[in-house]
């Protein structure tokens, strides 16, 4: 039996309803089994429309693109499913997970507050703000850098309140909020655990870690107030 293809997504700042078709451009058209990856497309895309996810379906034959030789590693996931036949837009994505990266143990239904120990920046200090995201790279990047000893864990999380851009990663590095990174004065409440998550290479951690620590001999103070 054939390999199932797995959900299919695409990002853009185009506005598109249930049933366009989106052609092939120089012989091909980009999506992405990844959710993460489509939102990154859909922050960093051309044009001044709003950001716009949207589930498709391939109206022909549709496969991972292997990495071109010598290309040079992208900085934030890419859409890297290609089709040379046109996509079907079956919905727009609207409802995002939330997810909280750290190395305290939770139960679903706890409460994440602010107050307890801040993870980055000059310490002894306490966050004003809990921090979350709607993509799995950055939460993993919050688990693993996050203080203690115990191993990095990743919970679903849901606000209970207000919340706004994190303004440590907002137009950082570009335009927008790419890493669907935000924070709260309000409780977030945990949805449940998630296992099974793959971490970032060891030297990546490492490379994180250094440049975390050129920032903090730097006098460079996160925006927590």
């Amino acid at each position: 039996m054939p390999t199932p293809t797995p959900p299919l997504f695409h990002g853009t700042r185009a506005a598109l309803s249930p049933g366009d078709l989106l052609p092939p451009r120089d012989g091909a058209v980009a999506c992405t089994p990844s959710l993460d990856a489509a939102i990154w497309a859909a922050e960093l895309a051309e044009g001044e429309g709003a950001s716009a996810v949207y589930r498709v379906a391939p109206t022909g034959p549709c496969e991972e693109a292997a990495a071109a030789p010598g290309a040079p590693p992208q900085p934030y996931p890419t859409m890297t499913w290609r089709s040379s036949a046109p996509l079907r837009v079956v919905e727009e994505v609207t409802q995002w997970r939330y997810f909280h990266g750290t190395r305290a143990v939770l139960q679903p239904g706890e409460l994440l507050v602010a107050g307890h120990a801040a993870n980055f920046g000059p310490t002894p200090r306490s966050a004003n703000f809990v921090y979350f995201t709607r993509t799995l790279d950055a939460a993993t990047w919050g688990a693993e850098l996050a203080t203690g000893e115990g191993p990095g864990r990743l919970y679903l999380v849901e606000p209970t309140g207000p919340f706004e851009d994190d303004p440590n990663l907002t137009n950082a590095r570009f335009r927008g909020n790419p890493t669907g990174s935000y924070r709260s004065r309000a409780p977030l409440r945990v949805v449940g655990e998630l296992e099974g998550w793959t971490g970032h290479a060891p030297e990546q951690v490492r490379a994180m870690k250094e440049a975390l620590a050129r920032l903090d001999q730097a006098g460079v103070e996160p925006d927590d107030g």
